[in-house]
């Protein structure tokens, strides 16, 4: 079930730290359950912002920058989402931080969250923790879902590059320079 209702978001200042807007950014935003949110829209300056503060983080503390392996991002598919979203009761999507390869590449791990922020199917992995058997089977609650990708930032070093080119202090710091 789905109502509409105003959504403000945020944008950023000229320092690029996320500041609440009363620029409607998208005048008619669906949502379930609680109207307050986990999330919010964000402007150009606010997406530009945040990353800008990111990379300048990684930029000038290279044990944390190590540890991403030069990998800040992270893909979902459109049917992953939708697998998380779709199931009974869905209302947020939490991503916890994972490494689920040998080569020891942060990833995401996603799972759906009821109203209350309980993760689907939390039971049966309440079962599975309390009994140790956590092997692939009946009971799987189905939840979870690894993300993909990561390690190319092509687009995201083209939009830098051109904000750097543009003189605009967020083009400082770029993924191009770690």
């Amino acid at each position: 079930m789905s109502d509409k209702m105003m959504v403000t978001g945020y944008t950023a200042d000229n320092h690029g730290y996320l500041k609440d807007t009363t620029i409607p950014i998208n005048s008619h935003m669906p949502f379930t359950g609680n109207p307050s949110t986990s999330g919010m829209p964000v402007t150009v300056s606010a997406f530009y912002g945040m990353l800008y503060h990111f990379f300048n983080y990684l930029k000038n503390n290279d044990e944390v920058n190590d540890f991403f392996q030069g990998v800040y991002g992270i893909e979902f598919s459109k049917a992953s989402l939708f697998r998380l979203l779709g199931q009974q009761g869905c209302e947020y999507v939490r991503f916890n931080f994972a490494i689920p390869d040998a080569d020891e590449k942060i990833s995401l791990l996603a799972h759906g969250l009821d109203i209350n922020r309980k993760p689907i199917g939390y039971d049966a992995l309440m079962e599975k923790a309390q009994t140790g058997k956590l092997w692939d089977g009946p009971g799987d609650p189905g939840a979870e879902e690894r993300g993909n990708g990561g390690e190319t930032n092509q687009p995201l070093e083209a939009l830098f590059a051109a904000l750097k080119a543009s003189g605009h202090p967020f083009g400082a710091a770029t993924p191009e320079d770690l």
